[in-house]
């Protein structure tokens, strides 16, 4: 099961996952994955670290400055290490833990970034997952995942928090 968190860019995405993955700690729920964080310079955002979810550590991820050899997507510069890093926690996810990825893009829909470790995982039989997606590129997305069984949660629905800790839970318990 692929459950989705969307919405448009800065609304709040990231800080509700926070939230749902320390609940599911108290729950003793086992997850992985990793949060994508905002790196801020003079109050502007200049790139995104990964929160690894099982190890709790920060990782530089995107950056506006990189090397010309590096993906990018519009003013992002994917960090060699970063997104091998990024990889890897996909991949250790491929277990029985709940997977969590903040966030799938654009550089995804082409096939590349983080793409070729999601598609080895995401599918794969009883495999739980959930992932951001941005409002804009949801449908290509969608699309992508063919006839996987999703759940899609929009972050400006009531009681959204609820909505999917009872998606990952299997039960009304945080229906409140």
């Amino acid at each position: 099961m692929i459950l989705i968190l969307t919405g448009p860019v800065h609304i709040g995405k990231t800080t509700l996952l926070e939230r749902i993955v320390y609940e599911l700690k108290k729950e003793k729920i086992d997850i992985d994955g990793f949060l994508s964080e905002s790196v801020l310079e003079n109050q502007e955002v200049i790139g995104y670290d990964l929160c690894d979810i099982k190890k709790e550590e920060s990782i530089p991820f995107i950056r506006k400055e990189g090397e010309r050899d590096w993906q990018r997507i519009g003013p992002f510069f994917f960090i060699p290490q970063g997104l091998a890093r990024a990889k890897e926690i996909i991949f250790r996810g491929k277990e029985n833990a709940l997977l969590i990825v903040d966030e799938v893009g654009p550089l995804e829909l082409g096939g590349k970034g983080l793409w070729p470790a999601l598609k080895e995982v995401i599918f794969q039989p009883l495999k739980r997952s959930v992932l951001v997606v941005r409002a804009n590129i949801l449908e290509d997305f969608l699309a992508m995942l063919g006839k996987s069984e999703v759940k899609v949660f929009d972050i400006k629905e009531e009681g959204v928090f609820s909505h999917i800790l009872s998606g990952i839970l299997g039960v009304s318990k945080f229906l409140l």
